[in-house]
């Protein structure tokens, strides 16, 4: 329900979307600064069109800003990525943070190159941990990407935040996409840091000067007077009487809002062209420009607004940019009054007309806790997803306000696992080879259930919509299945006894190993099912099978013969045993009478036993087959004659037979 926000809560929930600053300075101590400057090989990589490598306008950057950072300050440098390629323990304290510090940081900053992976969280412990208890205390980050060794950086954040709460991390992100950019921001949130969006050379250097501007850095910081001071972007205050000519720019989300704290987005541009003259992130913005006409852009979130302003000459230039916008907070729960779920995924679309054929297409879409994003006042629809469960709602905006969608998704936490024992509690876990599916009730499907999800994990944790579900754990050679009731808001755990027994099977060929050149295919059927059902088949040499506990006939086949064995066996939980299949076969080679040789290269055999299955058909002149013990007829045709015989062949036998003699 829409709720009006003072200046102060607005200020509080525009700061967790875009992260907070650092700004004091104990009087009695002089601050720490590490440098962490991303050595991946991604920043070679030129943004956009320009004809430099991101890490050369970084390192020229640090050159121009570090200098002007006073001899008292203790200041190091630490880097990842830098040495070598792949790896993702490569992160290193290359300088440790020292008072007179300068020209050790500078020489090895001049050496660096960027080469391997971004390990970027390991980099930022080490470079915390340099720092130890020292108050206050700054990290600043130089990056291109977020961390990708599959590290959390908002957990490292909470980390250093818990462990150093004076130590601020200030992020410079160098061409973040907007995604990427929501996903550091917790870093700046987290330790009081500030985060920026650095576009171009111009934004990295701009975004340096802001730092050691915010954090009291420079050599005569404390020798100017405060009115001698330089206006900071940061903090840019509304003209007064005496103020200089410029353009001093501050925005509000309604016409009689409170100034905005966090980092807007201006763009500059000349009236009647597209000519940029500033392009950057801050919450004010005071720039000396010639007189004249000019284009203001502001954007915050997904909100922006556009003013054509005229520059003076004699006299200051104030622009406020109303973004008319409001404040929209989301949070899913399982069931009312619950804890908010932790992986929901939300989005937010325009609302559509009334006559639209179609939705709208999301504008934003985010799985954050409780995430909150700035919008342009109006009318959305919100909707939150959780596992199969879904819930949406249209929200109105309105500017200056803040807004809470309180998704009650009325769903339930499945976990399952599963054991090879029976049920009683007894048994090994099973963590691989096992498919978990869960069906419900669907009168229009096959069989009148419907297949909602499945998972291969070792404990697959479901998401679900209250209601009765049919589970079902599978493995290669057995499966078990449940129904399982859940509430909203229920927590679900579940052991699926499988119940398997081990069997190893082998063949042999009248007493021997059977031949290499045939394959061996064991088949399992289950007299248990009604028909009897296969439920695996496998090639090798020696199988070793995991079967739920039942009644199975077992075969045994070499190659495409019709040498089979077979045999039922009855198997109970836990037991282990090792069953070897027992082929028997003859061995008959064919000819014709009187061919002296071979026999004519257009001779047709074919063999079919007593049920005239054909068990071999093949066009070699003098073929030689294994066949099961048992009578064959025999037929041999070429273009003249076809001719036909009766054998009869024993296990064990090696024998020609001649036919038409």
């Amino acid at each position: 329900m829409p709720f009006r926000l003072t200046a102060m809560l607005l200020s509080v929930i525009l700061l967790a979307l875009t992260g907070s600053v650092a700004t004091a300075r104990a009087a009695d101590a002089e601050p720490t600064v590490m440098i962490l400057l991303d050595g991946s090989g991604s920043m070679w990589a030129r943004l956009g069109s320009g004809t430099r490598a991101k890490f050369e306008f970084a390192r020229d950057a640090l050159r121009a800003a570090l200098p002007r950072i006073r001899p008292g300050v203790r200041l190091g440098l630490a880097s990842f990525g830098h040495r070598r390629r792949g790896n993702c323990s490569d992160a290193e304290v290359i300088v440790p943070p020292e008072r007179g510090n300068l020209e050790q940081v500078m020489a090895p900053l001049e050496r660096m190159n960027a080469t391997g992976k971004g390990p970027l969280v390991l980099g930022l412990r080490g470079a915390a941990a340099a720092i130890g208890p020292a108050a206050p205390s700054s990290i600043v980050l130089i990056h291109d990407d977020v961390d990708n060794c599959d590290q959390d950086v908002c957990a490292a954040a909470a980390e250093i935040a818990k462990a150093n709460p004076k130590l601020a991390v200030h992020t410079i992100g160098i061409g973040l996409t907007q995604a990427k950019l929501q996903q550091m921001s917790c870093l700046a949130r987290l330790t009081g840091g500030k985060l920026y969006d650095a576009q171009s050379a111009a934004g990295v250097a701009s975004a340096l000067d802001q730092i050691i501007k915010l954090a009291h850095l420079e050599a005569d910081a404390q020798a100017r007077r405060p009115e001698q001071q330089e206006v900071s972007e940061s903090d840019a205050p509304a003209p007064g009487a005496d103020a200089a000519p410029g353009l001093y720019l501050s925005a509000g989300l309604g016409p009689k809002s409170a100034t905005l704290e966090s980092p807007v987005h201006w763009r500059i541009t000349k009236a009647g062209s597209d000519e940029t003259v500033r392009d950057v992130r801050a919450p004010t913005l005071v720039e000396k420009l010639p007189p004249g006409p000019y284009e203001v852009e502001a954007q915050l979130g997904l909100a922006s607004a556009r003013q054509s302003v005229n520059v003076r000459a004699d006299a200051p230039t104030p622009v406020r940019i109303n973004l008319n916008a409001g404040v929209l907070k989301m949070v899913a729960r399982p069931a009312k009054g619950a804890a908010p779920l932790p992986a929901a995924v939300f989005s937010v679309a325009a609302a559509s007309n009334s006559g639209a054929a179609t939705a709208a297409a999301p504008i934003w879409i985010g799985r954050e806790p409780q995430p909150e994003i700035l919008l342009p006042a109006g009318e959305y629809r919100v909707s939150a997803e959780s596992g199969s469960a879904r819930q949406e709602q249209t929200v109105r905006i309105a500017a200056a306000t803040g807004t809470t969608f309180d998704a009650m998704l009325a769903t339930g936490r499945l976990q399952l696992f599963a054991s090879n024992g029976r049920g009683d509690g007894q048994g090994e876990a099973l963590t691989d080879g096992v498919t978990y599916i869960i069906y419900e009730d669907d009168p229009d499907a096959p069989q009148g259930r419907r297949e909602v999800t499945r998972s291969a994990a070792p404990a697959p944790i479901f998401t679900l919509p209250a209601g009765t579900y049919y589970v079902t754990a599978r493995t290669s050679g057995g499966e078990v299945r449940e129904q399982i009731a859940i509430g909203a808001g229920d927590a679900v755990r579940r052991a699926l006894p499988l119940a398997l027994a081990r069997v190893t099977l082998t063949a042999t060929l009248d007493g021997a190993p059977p031949p290499e050149s045939l394959p061996l295919t064991f088949t399992v059927v289950s007299l248990d099912a009604a028909p009897p059902r296969e439920v695996m088949r496998t090639v090798a040499r020696e199988a070793e099978l995991e079967l739920t506990a039942g009644s199975y006939r077992l075969e045994a086949a070499l190659g495409t013969t019709n040498v089979r064995a077979a045999t039922d066996v009855t198997l109970r939980a836990g037991q282990s045993q090792k069953l070897a299949l027992t082929l028997e076969a003859g061995e008959v080679t064919l000819k014709r009478a009187g061919e002296q040789g071979t026999s004519p290269n257009d001779v047709l055999w074919e063999i079919k036993d007593d049920n005239r299955r054909t068990v071999l058909r093949t066009s070699r002149p003098q073929p030689t087959a294994l066949l099961a013990p048992g009578r064959y007829v025999v037929s041999s045709e070429t273009r003249d004659q076809e001719l036909t015989g009766i054998i009869v062949l024993k296990a064990g036998e090696h024998r020609t037979f001649e036919i038409g003699g």
